[in-house]
């Protein structure tokens, strides 16, 4: 595949042109410690977790860390949660930031119970914006098409491509067809070798209902 890369002033701008992707493509992943850094809040904040394992990560630095996970750890703060099912057992606007590193693609786009359609991972969409406070952040990133990442695992059910969040989950959302009831603001995206990334700000303009059921 055919790199070009691009200049500003002469200067290398810290990303190459990649055949194929509109997004910038960075050769290494010290983009994203600069971009934690550069959304990390200054007071106290909680950040949340999600397909967390044991261990959940802390990028923001934030003083409050969650996890969200099949494997239920309560001295780090995880707390049990199918995240297949799309449902987060967390009130809403509880937290400055929310996290998914590798567990995006994991997620069923469309699965049958008793005979109903539904959509787990829009309804893990609409938790992740019902969770997060007003102009929180979502960060995550996954392998996604065209990489051979996206299709190697063989459970990477839900293969995206790098226009998939900014138009089904930011304006003009059209996973509301589907029952998205949230909007995301894009602050930055791109990709890191195989994998395509996002920060994405909850917007402050649209309202989502409160979603915080359980459901059986």
């Amino acid at each position: 595949m055919r790199k070009l890369i691009k200049y500003f002033g002469g200067k290398l701008h810290g990303y190459i042109r990649v055949a194929g992707l509109k997004k910038p493509y960075y050769r290494s992943d010290k983009v994203l410690q600069r971009q934690f850094l550069k959304f990390s809040a200054t007071s106290t904040s909680a950040a949340l977790d999600v397909g967390s394992g044991p261990n959940p990560r802390n990028p923001f630095g934030a003083n409050r860390i969650h996890g969200a996970d099949l494997r239920e750890n309560i001295e780090e703060n995880v707390v049990f949660a199918d995240l297949a099912l799309g449902v987060l057992p967390f009130d809403s606007n509880s937290f400055d930031y929310v996290t998914a590193f590798d567990v995006l693609e994991h997620i069923q786009r469309i699965s049958t119970v008793d005979g109903e359609a539904r959509f787990p991972f829009v309804r893990l969409m609409n938790e992740i914006f019902r969770v997060l406070k007003p102009g929180g952040v979502f960060f995550n990133i996954q392998p996604c098409f065209p990489s051979k990442e996206a299709f190697q695992d063989p459970t990477h059910v839900n293969i995206m491509t790098e226009d998939t969040l900014s138009l089904y989950f930011c304006e003009p959302a059209w996973a509301r067809i589907y029952g998205y009831e949230g909007s995301f603001v894009m602050l930055e995206e791109g990709w890191v070798g195989g994998k395509y990334f996002a920060f994405m700000k909850k917007s402050l303009d649209w309202p989502i209902r409160d979603l915080s059921f359980v459901q059986k």
